[in-house]
């Protein structure tokens, strides 16, 4: 190959990357949101924006500092609609007059949505976006490419590493479609994972639905395992005389020899859940009783054992409840909460001076 083909070859290649810098400058996902050459656009009444300001860009720097340079790769852009127009006196571009920015709204989102792809599998430490663009630029066609980042700290500082996968956004969704489907596109030796961003967004969403349902869960396990509350133990009150209280519910089982863990009472209320300390022995209490009566108070109260669903949401409710407490108690500094925030209004309350709020031990 003589020289003179390789240095054309050269220029080829120089060109095509000032084409796709520029139009990537001046491109729909770019310009909408860079706020600096948004500033640029309003400086002029015609939108117009210098080659000396463009040519400060590190990106397009890099490639070429002569405007000249510039201004002729564009005039070899295939690009249709075109996307950049050169002034007549070569010193200044803008956005082309015949293919105007699209409203910025959520139809105009949706539709570049629908042919953006997400893409995985480029390492983490040593991807730029300058070999990502020379890396898509063989497909048909790409207009943007995100690259997804998270924050993390670095030497006491936040900064935003890249995640290994990018959002590319190409100029049709056909062309977007074909990228997916093709069998395998490698890079360095990678199998991209690639799908279409809707799927990807929503396979997150339903991945971290499923995420927070499982800590949700474990969080309860933890719950149950620390206090660890036996089951069999429940009694439901009816029919409470307006004068009883929780002192006098628990005297009244106390003649019965139940050995009572906890009261959910409020004076003057009808009803109230008894919970005893051994396990398996509401059953046992409930048959002392005739007819499932017993007298508070002077007055005749209805009894039944809470079983099933019922109980599995009493317990549940008590056990987030003793660790809301037992997590306010440490924020505090171990400082007692009686009559402290939401248990100062809480009609029914996990525990007063008159229960006993550490869990049993099963028997």
């Amino acid at each position: 190959m003589s020289e003179s083909v390789e240095n054309d070859s050269a220029t080829g290649v120089q060109e095509q990357s000032i084409i796709r810098q520029v139009e990537y400058y001046f491109g729909d996902t770019n310009l909408a949101r860079d706020k600096f050459l948004q500033e640029q656009v309003a400086k002029d009444p015609d939108g117009w924006v210098t080659l000396a300001v463009l040519l400060t860009f590190k990106r397009l720097a890099a490639l070429t500092t002569d405007p000249d340079v510039v201004c002729k790769a564009l005039d070899k852009s295939s690009t249709e609609p075109r996307v950049v127009e050169v002034s007549d006196d070569r010193s200044k571009l803008r956005r082309h007059p015949e293919n105007p920015l699209p409203e910025q709204n959520e139809e105009t989102r949706k539709e570049v949505q629908s042919r953006t792809v997400y893409a995985k599998g480029f390492p983490v430490e040593e991807t730029t976006i300058e070999e990502l663009l020379e890396f898509f630029q063989p497909f048909e066609k790409v207009v943007n490419i995100q690259m997804r980042r998270r924050p993390d700290k670095k030497d006491g500082e936040t900064v935003h590493v890249f995640k290994g996968s990018c959002f590319v956004t190409f100029a049709t969704r056909e062309q977007a479609q074909e990228f997916i489907a093709k069998e395998k596109v490698e890079y360095k030796e990678a199998n991209l994972i690639r799908m279409f961003k809707a799927d990807y967004l929503e396979k997150s969403k339903l991945e971290h639905a499923e995420e927070k349902k499982k800590k949700k869960q474990q969080q309860q396990e933890e719950e149950e395992s620390h206090f660890s509350l036996p089951k069999g133990t429940l009694l439901h009150i009816t029919g409470i005389g307006a004068e009883s209280t929780i002192e006098s519910v628990k005297a009244a089982f106390a003649k019965l020899e139940a050995d009572v863990a906890f009261v959910d009472y409020q004076r003057g209320e009808k009803e109230a859940t008894v919970r005893l300390k051994v396990e398996d022995s509401a059953k046992t209490v409930f048959e002392k009783l005739e007819g499932g009566k017993v007298t508070l108070d002077g007055v005749e109260a209805t009894a039944r054992v809470l079983e099933g669903d019922e109980e599995k949401e009493f317990l549940a409710k008590t056990i987030k409840a003793l660790a809301e407490r037992r997590n306010l108690k440490k924020n505090r500094g171990g400082k007692a909460n009686k009559g402290y925030g939401k248990y100062q209004n809480n009609r029914k309350r996990v525990a007063t001076a008159n229960n006993d709020d550490e869990p049993p031990a099963k028997k």
